[in-house]
């Protein structure tokens, strides 16, 4: 696909988002973008905030999006967009980028010099970003400038990167139609970092190489403290594994044991501290005068050890210890490319085993998610007599999976598969976690963004005591049926039926900011209203109408008036309407103010029996379906010669004894298998597959 046929695609996939989500093309654009970009470090998870003021002197600022401070490196993004309407691509010359470059220096040089958050109303997202920026001028590590353009960057520009603005370091970022194409085409969630160590003063990392396996090799490392220190700095929160990232936070100060050794024992810092365990996509290692060293690493990840690096930095930056003499041990990990994406959350999930929530693959990988897709492709919407084709809701457990398998497909093969999948049935996995959120009438998880209320959802999915993580999910699963996809789909079609009345009210009661915070709110208020009369919203009736009743929508519009005026009304102490939101205190207050449901509540809601019975009957179902998957996966095992080629595999022995060894065997062959009946042996053939998996073993 060349630039001209990726232009128009992404001009119909920008059309559609502004027309579901009531945008104008700008800020529908830039929001496709940011939600491709939001599990980078280098981007993180964006607010939208459409901004543009004259800060004075002729100055204008402008700005369509922020991201919140990073607790890990103390950076933050700021994001402006510019859209070119025609879907040919066009130009985007030097003087377009120092002009939009200048509207995000201009916002924030006002923000720090003046007192630009005084000017802008309390209740509109530009306002948090301008009050953190003046608060937190001196913790403020870096600030990356995002410019994104469906327009091409000529090849004159030639601009250096990284400036200074009231003494605060900038990073520009651009993001034109060819790079965003190859995102696109790619599928990457992130930027691969690229690290020369002599540009960072040294010779190189001295390492001995510890083992070999088929995917991946490993080396023991000792890093000078200064280079650690001068890596985060430089590439901050982009060296931290996501999901690690995600789980851990970075909020405190420097560790006092840490900040304790470097001060009076730096020598001692090797054998005191634990060190780091890092994953890299590939390293140029090189024999010198002292011993192997590696001179430059590709796609550097630090799985575990983020909190020590962070605190070697602060240690240095803020209590301006020196770091000479300091020396940290490293594990690193080096992973074939095409097995990273597999491989690294399992490697950041043991080495984080003190971490209670499992980081493994909660994400794209975990069978959760697997078994959302497979329900989602198979699950059709109930018939409707003005519809020939009974369509599907899509579900992306990876980001961007349903742009992929539509974009390369033919003009036929893209009008058959919107039939099947239209755009406006599509729930990708941070969607999911929110709709449960706000089915579990929590608001305020909702409010933390995207990426925080994922982490909460997740830890549905820990195990807890001594189980492990397959034996818990097999306890749960049978209550993640076609029953859950179906509440998850109508809560889906009340969200963005939400979204609308809210949008639609512009200029009468809506005021114009923080509408993911008023429907995520008006929602849980109506649930927790009608729960506190004894029933339940009929989700099977949402899902077989496949929209929401007019009298519920009304009750909604109620509640989202409720909502605002909730929300807007901030506790002493607090300005940020965005900061409110996110306390379960704003939850508290609003689910104790009198609201009323009305009349004709029996019309869109059941009895509490009634929906129990139903849910005890999915339940049942989702066991039964569960079975049935698992019987089908260990015979196509089989039929594929999988079991008979991990019964030959050489270290089996080693892994799997006795009586497991026996059942392996009789998996081995297909008249064998037929007499394996009993699910405990499925499962457990199941269970060592995955073992041996984790151990390298592979079945092409």
């Amino acid at each position: 696909m060349d630039n001209s046929e990726f232009g128009h695609e992404l001009h119909q996939i920008v059309m559609r988002r502004g027309s579901a989500e009531h945008l104008v093309d700008t800020l529908a654009f830039v929001s496709e973008i940011a939600d491709r970009l939001q599990e980078d470090p280098a981007f993180g998870e964006m607010i939208l905030a459409d901004d543009t003021r004259d800060v004075g002197r002729g100055r204008e600022a402008k700005l369509h999006g922020f991201t919140s401070m990073d607790d890990a490196d103390g950076s933050l993004s700021m994001v402006v967009g510019r859209w070119n309407d025609d879907s040919e691509p066009a130009p985007l010359y030097t003087a377009d980028i120092d002009q939009m470059r200048t509207w995000l220096e201009n916002f924030a040089k006002a923000s720090f010099e003046g007192s630009l958050d005084d000017e802008i109303t309390e209740s509109s997202p530009a306002y948090e970003l301008a009050s953190t920026l003046r608060r937190n001028k001196d913790s403020i590590s870096c600030i990356r400038l995002h410019i994104i353009s469906n327009r091409i960057v000529t090849k004159a520009y030639k601009r250096e990167s990284r400036s200074t603005v009231s003494g605060v370091v900038t990073e520009l970022h651009l993001w034109d139609l060819d790079r965003i194409r190859a995102m696109y085409e790619s599928g990457r969630e992130r930027e691969s970092i690229e690290i020369d160590l002599s540009e960072f003063g040294s010779y190189g990392i001295p390492c001995i190489k510890a083992s070999q396996a088929q995917n991946l090799s490993s080396y023991l490392c000792v890093v000078d403290g200064d280079v650690l220190a001068d890596l985060f700095e430089r590439f901050g929160s982009r060296l931290l594994e996501g999901n690690v990232r995600s789980f851990l936070g970075m909020k405190g100060g420097v560790n006092k044991g840490i900040k304790a050794t470097i001060q009076d024992k730096p020598g001692l810092f090797f054998a005191y501290n634990n060190g780091i365990a890092a994953t890299a996509a590939s390293a140029v290692i090189e024999s010198g005068p002292t011993g192997t060293v590696i001179t430059s690493l590709s796609d550097l990840q630090i799985v575990n050890g983020g909190q020590t690096t962070a605190s070697i930095l602060r240690a240095r930056k803020q209590d301006k210890l020196s770091l000479q003499g300091v020396s940290v041990p490293m594990k690193l990990t080096i992973v074939n490319v095409t097995d990273a994406s597999d491989l690294v959350p399992k490697i950041a999930e043991f080495a984080n085993t003190q971490n209670k929530i499992a980081i493994a693959d909660f994400f794209a990988n975990h069978p959760f998610h697997r078994k959302m897709e497979g329900i989602s492709r198979r699950l059709m919407v109930p018939a409707r007599a003005d519809e020939r084709v009974q369509s599907k809701w899509f579900y992306e457990r990876a980001r961007g999976q349903y742009q992929n398998e539509r974009m390369y497909l033919t003009k036929a093969g893209k009008a058959a598969f919107d039939l099947q999948f239209p755009s406006s049935q599509v729930i990708n996995k941070t969607d999911l976690a929110k709709y449960d959120s706000v089915l579990d009438e929590k608001p305020f998880w909702v409010s933390l963004g995207a990426q925080k209320n994922f982490m909460k959802f997740a830890a549905k999915f820990s195990a807890k005591r001594d189980r492990t993580e397959g034996e818990h999910w097999e306890e749960i699963s049978p209550r993640f049926a076609d029953g859950y996809y179906q509440r998850i789909s109508a809560l889906a079609l009340m969200w963005k039926a939400g979204e609308s009345t809210v949008s639609s009210a512009r200029g009468s009661w809506y005021e114009g900011d923080y509408r993911l915070q008023i429907v995520s709110y008006a929602w849980s208020l109506v649930l927790h209203a009608v729960r506190a009369s004894g029933r339940e919203i009929n989700f099977s009736k949402l899902w077989e109408r496949q929209q929401p009743d007019a009298k519920l929508m009304q009750v909604f519009t109620r509640a989202a008036v409720l909502a605002q005026s909730a929300l807007k009304d901030l506790p002493m102490g607090s300005s940020n309407v965005g900061e409110w939101a996110k306390k379960e205190a704003c939850w508290t207050r609003l689910s104790n103010s009198r609201f009323a449901l009305g009349d004709g509540v029996a019309e869109w809601t059941v009895d509490r029996e009634t929906d129990k019975q139903r849910r005890s009957s999915e339940r049942s179902d989702g066991a039964l379906d569960d079975g049935i998957s698992l019987q089908q996966e260990v015979f196509q095992r089989a039929e594929s010669g999988y079991w008979a080629a991990l019964y030959q595999w050489e270290p089996i022995k080693h892994l799997v004894f006795g009586q497991d060894l026996t059942l392996l065997a009789r998996a081995g062959s297909l008249k064998t298998v037929t007499s394996i009946g009993a699910d405990r042996d499925w499962r457990r053939l199941r269970a060592i597959g995955s073992i041996c998996e984790a151990e390298g073993f592979r079945h092409e």
